[in-house]
């Protein structure tokens, strides 16, 4: 190989496939954290009787 200038360092190589399913799952949590953190979503379900009396309100279709 041409040392003309030096040759810089060598590389390295590409980080592991476990290594970077990691990075990804962390960073996917991270964001999710953020986002629910900014809009704070109301995850609460309605009571089972809420369900109920609106199935009977409304008329079935056929």
């Amino acid at each position: 190989m041409n040392k003309k200038f030096g040759g810089g360092k060598p590389p390295s190589g590409t980080p592991s496939l476990a290594w970077s399913c990691v990075v990804v799952v962390v960073s996917l949590l991270a964001g999710a954290s953020v986002v629910h953190n900014i809009f704070k979503p109301d995850l609460t379900l309605p009571p089972v009787e809420a369900i109920d009396a609106k199935k009977t309100e409304q008329p079935q279709k056929q």
